[in-house]
């Protein structure tokens, strides 16, 4: 192999929209940059651990926002315009030491600037490699718009992180929350805006809904899904005591934790949204919300372990435990109405938003009579295994259920 080839091999350009990998599959890269993240999320969820307040609520929904983003402008940049190249794995390692010098400092990130300069200088390698792909993408008619505008929203993002660090303690959660807002409306501006023009509207969405992206997002959710599990066993490692009320509701609280799974994995995960730019755009965002109330769950599951000998459970821990899974129910209803699935066998559907919806309801009714954690815990958990058999047996009636049914008689993988 000449030199020049060889060179090239090991450092190409990043990959353009329409270059795209046939059966593309998350890489071992990939799964290694998101294990920064779970020690991420874990330390932003010890702050609800130490107590639930308004004020610890509204520091963990700003950080844990503050990280998914990061998260999905890493992802997203990777899966679209991503190589296997020594160039990308450097610039992917890069970023993964400024995430783990944000997961340092989040635990104390509003009382100093180093996590805000850690995450500036994540977001700057981000711009960097956007940058790069813009001046790609720049005669190309429909991308070549959507890279410079992802450009100049990461820059924008990065200046404003940036003059963060150099706030009072006191501002500098504002700004974040500010930021947090932006970028959310900024990303449904952009839904909407970019499916206008119907020449374009499924074409410029179509790198928002690959198969890889949508693993990506299962991939996020079993993160989140493990700080469940890790927050019930450092739960009961904590307690002195481990009496039959305090094990039964730590293990109440898994056992929501294990029906968010099967809801997720049977009814929303790798299952394509609508192919429109506005669907794929809410899509994307709606992970959001369902990640951050999976991991509010788990962190309130630590109050009510502490808590379970007690005949009520603490107001803010219930409205923490209940808002949580009436928040990530009624995520997963919207992200049900979303899915292309949803209009082909909308009759089956229905039904089970309806049933999903109704899961949330009850789950805010009893967070406002403050059961026993236990009570609580398996009230909820109950009603969302009667929600998962409903939805299940729906969709058994349709000629997809029956089809996978066939697959699994006859020994071939399939499911739900």
């Amino acid at each position: 192999m000449p030199d020049n080839a060889r060179l090239r091999f090991f450092w190409q350009r990043p990959r353009t929209h329409r270059e795209t990998f046939a059966d593309r599959r998350v890489s071992f890269l990939e799964l290694f940059y998101d294990l920064i993240y779970v020690v991420l999320i874990a330390r932003i969820a010890v702050g609800l651990h130490s107590g639930i307040s308004w004020r610890s609520v509204t520091t963990f929904v700003v950080l844990f926002c503050l990280v998914w983003i990061g998260w999905y402008n890493g992802s997203l940049l990777h899966d679209a315009h991503g190589r296997a190249d020594t160039r990308n794995r450097l610039l992917t390692f890069l970023q993964m030491f400024a995430l783990s010098a944000m997961a340092v400092f989040v635990t104390d990130a509003s009382a100093g600037g180093a996590f805000a300069v850690s995450y500036t200088a994540f977001l700057a390698i981000l711009v960097w490699q956007w940058v790069v792909v813009a001046r790609l993408e720049r005669d190309d008619p429909v991308y070549g718009p959507i890279a410079r505008r992802y450009a100049i929203i990461i820059s924008a993002m990065t200046a404003w992180v940036g003059a963060s660090a150099f706030a009072s303690p006191a501002v500098r959660p504002w700004m974040w929350g500010g930021f947090v807002i932006v970028f959310i409306l900024a990303v449904v501006v952009s839904a909407f805006t970019l499916d206008r023009d119907p020449r374009h509207a499924a074409e410029a969405g179509r790198p928002l809904a690959t198969d890889s992206l949508l693993e990506r997002f299962a991939l996020f959710i079993i993160i989140v899904l493990g700080e469940v599990v890790a927050s019930v066993i450092n739960g009961l490692a904590g307690v002195e005591q481990l009496s039959t009320p305090v094990f039964l509701t730590g293990f109440a609280g898994l056992a929501v934790g294990v029906a968010f799974w099967w809801s997720y994995f049977d009814l929303v995960a790798m299952r394509a949204p609508i192919a429109t730019t506005r669907a794929r755009y809410i899509y994307n965002l709606a992970q959001l919300p369902l990640a951050l109330a999976i991991t509010g769950v788990g962190a309130a599951t630590v109050s009510m372990i502490e808590s379970s000998e007690a005949d009520a459970t603490p107001h803010a821990t219930a409205w923490m435990f209940g808002g949580c899974v009436a928040l990530a129910m009624i995520t997963l209803a919207l992200l049900m109405r979303l899915l292309a699935d949803y209009h082909r066998l909308r009759e089956a559907y229905r039904p089970i938003l309806v049933a999903t919806v109704a899961v949330a309801g009850l789950a805010v009714a009893l967070a406002a009579v403050d059961p026993a954690p236990l009570v609580l815990a398996t009230a909820i958990f109950l009603a969302m295994c009667a929600q998962w058999v409903f939805a299940v047996s729906r969709w058994l009636a349709t000629e997809d259920g029956r089809a996978a049914v066939a697959q699994m008689d006859s020994g071939s993988a399939g499911g739900v």
